[in-house]
């Protein structure tokens, strides 16, 4: 590389010594560095798929050379066509970095093309999670974790609350989630434009709450005496459970993700929140502590070995690690690892 910058600079000199053109100039530093532009340029690693024949039914696969996770994202913008999967291009890109493979989705939304309601979403996020199975998709066997974002950290619960399993999942992570669809209403979030309403086709939140809704596909509390046909209701889903939400969020307040924490603690469902000293957005920046939360959370699935969930009654354990509170429910009975 020495040899070629001093190659550079004789040539630069020799040109303005004897008033040579422009052109010969132009021609001979391309000559000169095209080879080394080629050698130094990184081979493309990122490559769109479709998951289905609808314009948003597809995907982008960012790939290392040999990934040791994966790691499904699903960005937010209460479910609106103007936000897309761009939105987690530079999450993609630090996950590549961290040599997991990131698999960055886009998805039907409201009024875009071929969107017919809320169901071309929810079918969408399944359509993507099931194409992991498929001979198209590059990489099998490895750890997988879904993290979504906003209304994505709702699609990325939901995937995992339903009773029919897609795809084997370690953790699933809801980053600033609207995981109570009937708080949300009432709060009108969506900058007050009833972005729940409109994302249910302005039908009654109330009577759907149960079928797309995170905190009411849980199964209920433990301690209440219900009828055994009520008390087998809900999901008890197989990958870790890791909230993360910005303390300061005015877009979604962090209440979604505390009662959401609340439920599955009740609920016998071991569950972690990390409250950050950041708002709504921060996380898009793969150096925010919201981004940090979200690796840490998917770090440790993906080390530890898959263990079974057993409804228990749990205690909840509070750690303040530099500005983030982070609260952990397990059985109090069971040691806690935390990760530095």
């Amino acid at each position: 590389m020495a040899r070629r910058r001093i190659y550079a600079a004789a040539v630069v000199a020799l040109c303005w010594a004897t008033a040579a053109p422009l052109a010969l100039l132009r021609s001979e530093l391309l000559r000169f560095s095209a080879p080394a532009l080629a050698a130094e340029r990184p081979p493309r690693r990122r490559k769109t798929l479709k998951y289905g024949t609808l314009p948003d039914q597809l995907g982008d696969v960012w790939a290392p050379e040999a990934p040791t996770g994966l790691v499904v994202l699903v960005h937010g913008g209460f479910w609106l066509p103007q936000y897309g999967k761009d939105l987690m291009t530079k999450l993609a890109s630090d996950l590549m970095a961290r040599n997991w493979a990131a698999w960055n989705v886009e998805y039907r939304r409201v009024d875009g093309p071929g969107w017919r309601n809320a169901n071309s979403t929810l079918e969408d996020i399944t359509a993507a999670l099931r194409f992991l199975d498929s001979p198209e998709f590059p990489f099998k066997g490895l750890p997988v974790a879904v993290v979504g974002h906003s209304a994505g950290g709702h699609l990325a619960l939901w995937s995992q609350l339903r009773p029919i399993r897609v795809t084997d999942c370690r953790a699933v992570v809801s980053v600033g989630g609207v995981l109570d669809l009937c708080d949300a209403d009432e709060e009108a979030l969506g900058g007050g434009a009833g972005a729940v309403a409109r994302f249910l086709g302005y039908r009654d939140v109330s009577s759907l709450k149960r079928d797309v809704s995170p905190i009411d596909m849980l199964p209920p509390c433990l301690v209440n005496s219900l009828p055994p046909e009520l008390a087998r209701r809900g999901t008890v889903p197989e990958p870790r459970i890791g909230l993360v939400h910005g303390k300061l969020d005015q877009v979604v307040p962090s209440q979604q993700s505390v009662r959401f924490l609340v439920s599955a603690t009740c609920a016998g469902i071991p569950c972690q929140l990390h409250l950050v000293d950041e708002g709504h957005y921060e996380v898009l920046d793969p150096g925010s502590s919201s981004w940090k939360s979200v690796v840490s959370i998917v770090q440790e699935a993906f080390n530890e070995p898959v263990r079974p969930v057993r409804r228990a009654v749990l205690q909840t354990h509070r750690e303040e690690r530099g500005g983030t509170l982070i609260f952990r429910s397990a059985p109090s009975a069971e040691r806690l690892q935390v990760s530095a």
